[in-house]
């Protein structure tokens, strides 16, 4: 036994950050585990996108709040995080995808979201840049949404979090939480046991088989994002932009980012496990997702460890970009976005998203298990969301209630599902 906290959180991405400044922040004394370093997997190496717009109904309460936080997330930390309030804006490329945001506008108006659907002429007037093209039949426009750069944020978060009194373990995994008669005592690490009455699991990809080995069933499965990063323009870009399937924004440094819609599922083990839950997704999405099966011959190719970039934090996962997706970004960027079509990939990453079989994330307590807290599955959204899960899962913590419903984000949904697969 090596101490005693009250909160031990597994995982240092935005939401495990997150919850341990909020958490210290109201006198609990935590301690954090996170196997590389805070922002190494996917909270540093996403897009960068602060969206409520087009997010499912279930979670667009959560991403309202985070936007909320996200304003004053510098005043309050006292650090840069690279925030910009320049809007989103999703083009739609027929009728009939025009007409799934004007009735997303709807829904979502009636929870309190603004949202703009705007006609060709008034899409190219916010975006000068566009090419005029007839295939561009409007667009979503949400001004309140903004961006934020994914390393310099978290690694922000986690310092704050340090100086309100986190403790943290850096490059050691978490082998195992620990419980006795129902109830959580703490984590096993090293063959270490760290004691606390509060573990709160935000560990990405990881989740699953730390669950697992509480016979807890979360089929989680990840995929694999690339994004690329152009050089520098001293154009203006200021809105976070969705193309029919590329994704970008502005950097601070003047560069742009860039990804395109999906991605691949490495081939692993839990892929098979939970192959059942996954068959109707990839059949409906077989133009963004691929499934890779060579992936697990990966770690015997020679060449293929991406080099190390000085802003991103490495990770011990190793994960290649697909150059064939960045090829098809940058191919787009250039037939609607001709202005930035001399602009050149000058680095390219990528990092797995972790995510479950109805596209949202799980987040709250775990039945029968008094004192765990889960919050994983963002799907790629966990960048925009996490200071707000964050907070919510620290006031979890301290036994209160949280002010958003989470009843449609419960695990429980997976166990009640009548499935055949077990953990």
């Amino acid at each position: 036994m090596v101490g005693n906290w009250d909160i031990i959180v597994i995982g240092g991405g935005i939401v495990g950050c997150s919850a341990a400044y909020f958490a210290s922040k109201s006198r609990q004394r935590v301690l954090l585990f996170e196997r590389d370093t805070a922002g190494s997997a996917q909270s540093g190496r996403c897009l960068g996108f602060v969206r409520q717009q087009d997010r499912d109904m279930k979670e667009l309460p959560i991403a309202m709040g985070a936007l909320e936080i996200w304003r004053s997330l510098e005043e309050r930390l006292g650090r840069p995080v690279g925030w910009f309030q320049g809007g989103s804006i999703m083009l739609a490329n027929s009728e009939k995808q025009l007409e799934k945001q004007r009735e997303w506008q709807s829904r979502a108006k009636e929870r309190g979201l603004e949202t703009k659907i705007l006609t060709p002429a008034e899409v190219y007037k916010q975006m000068p840049l566009l090419k005029q093209d007839e295939s561009i039949k409007g667009a979503s426009f949400t001004e309140t949404d903004g961006r934020a750069e994914p390393g310099l944020a978290t690694r922000a978060i986690f310092d704050a979090a340090i100086e309100e009194g986190t403790e943290a373990i850096r490059g050691q995994l978490v082998s195992g939480i620990e419980t006795a008669g129902g109830k959580v005592v703490g984590v096993r690490s090293k063959g270490e046991l760290y004691q606390a009455p509060t573990v709160i699991c935000a560990a990405g990809a990881g989740t699953s088989r730390l669950l697992r080995k509480l016979g807890v069933l979360l089929p989680q499965e990840i995929i694999r994002s690339s994004i690329a990063r152009t050089s520098r323009t001293p154009r203006k870009f200021p809105i976070c932009t969705s193309l029919p399937t590329t994704g970008l924004r502005q950097s601070t440094d003047g560069s742009i980012h860039l990804s395109v819609l999906g991605g691949e599922y490495d081939l692993r083990m839990d892929s098979l496990r939970y192959a059942k839950w996954y068959s109707a997704l990839r059949k409906d999405n077989t133009d963004t997702i691929r499934v890779n099966y060579l992936s697990p011959l990966r770690q015997f190719m020679s060449g293929k460890t991406p080099p190390p970039m000085g802003d991103i934090a490495p990770t011990s996962d190793c994960v290649p970009p697909d150059s064939n997706r960045l090829n098809m970004a940058q191919s787009e960027v250039a037939k609607y976005l001709p202005a930035l079509a001399d602009l050149k990939i000058t680095s390219s990453w990528a990092g797995y998203i972790d995510t479950l079989p109805d596209m949202l994330p799980a987040i709250g307590g775990v039945q029968n298990i008094d004192g765990l807290l889960v919050a994983t599955g963002f799907n790629g959204h966990g960048f925009c969301l996490g200071p707000k899960v964050g907070e919510i899962l620290a006031t979890l913590a301290h036994g209160k209630t949280s002010d958003i419903d989470l009843t449609p984000l419960s695990l429980e949904r997976f166990q009640k599902s009548g499935r055949a697969v077990r953990p």
